[in-house]
């Protein structure tokens, strides 16, 4: 199936992959591109779709895979959702398509650090934005808009989900009219999603508390030897700028970017395309 896409035409896959269970699941998603190399994973966030991840894609040359993760659009997943489910989904892909490169914006980022601890030269190169969580759980502030977006989406409560969206949001960006119009946006298709699909929005809550990495893991990233870029933003409760140096410091040819309050996507977007578009063509954008 083919639908439109203001990138272009997006090819709508489905793939089954095995579940850390045994079972056998289905992943969603979509292409961009045509076959020649090099190939890109993208993996959206919590609550998030393939929507999300595509404007960081713009201009980046090659194919553009956008996979729905486990527990989103149409990827299946069992319960209670766990990395090692999101990661067997993501891998599928990457597997699948050649992907030979991977962005990851939160949940995605967590889902690559996981896969990256269990295969760490699956990919050339890769961006980690916004990872939320690391190897220490988030704190209560950064779970509760989670549990209040499960709520309002079981109520069908359009208005309580796109508040809830926000809070997901770094603080300064809350009441400019692009978040507002971005958490109306998306409400509406969450609710619109459930209302077709069915299913408990509280499926999602498991991951909003897990960790990615066990204790022993973050040793296991000094095994990564492709180059890593990190990003992350300062004064956003969701996705704490500690959380980017603590990933960047344990991976050994990491880069990290820290944007100021008003975020990387609100507030530098197109100093943010092209410092992943750089990166991910090999030319560093970084000031040293």
């Amino acid at each position: 199936m083919t639908v439109p896409s203001a990138l272009g035409t997006l090819r709508t896959l489905t793939l089954p992959y095995r579940s850390a269970e045994g079972r056998t699941e289905h992943v969603e998603y979509a292409v961009l591109g045509g076959r020649p190399p090099p190939t890109t994973l993208f993996l959206h966030g919590l609550a998030g779709s393939i929507q999300d991840t595509r404007p960081l894609a713009s201009g980046l040359p090659g194919r553009k895979v956008f996979a729905h993760l486990p527990g989103h659009g149409r990827s299946t997943g069992p319960d209670p959702l766990s990395y090692d489910v999101l990661a067997a989904a993501a891998l599928a892909v990457a597997d699948h398509e050649h992907a030979t490169a991977a962005v990851g914006v939160s949940l995605g980022s967590a889902t690559l650090l996981r896969l990256l601890t269990r295969f760490p030269d699956r990919f050339e190169r890769v961006v980690l934005y916004l990872p939320a969580v690391a190897d220490v759980s988030r704190t209560a502030e950064a779970v509760a808009p989670h549990h209040e977006l499960a709520e309002r989406l079981a109520d069908g409560d359009i208005e309580g989900v796109a508040a809830a969206l926000l809070r997901t949001q770094p603080t300064a960006v809350r009441t400019t009219l692009v978040a507002r119009t971005w958490a109306a946006r998306r409400a509406r298709e969450l609710v619109a999603e459930l209302e077709t699909d069915g299913g408990d929005p509280r499926r999602w809550l498991p991951l909003a508390t897990a960790v990615p990495l066990e204790a022993a893991d973050l040793p296991r990233l000094r095994h990564v030897t492709a180059p890593v870029l990190v990003i992350g933003q300062e004064d956003d409760p969701a996705h704490p700028a500690d959380t980017a140096r603590r990933v960047a410091a344990a991976l050994p040819t990491a880069e990290l970017a820290v944007f100021d309050e008003r975020g990387a996507l609100w507030g530098h977007r197109a100093e943010l395309r092209d410092l992943i578009g750089g990166f991910l063509r090999g030319v560093s954008s970084l000031q040293s």
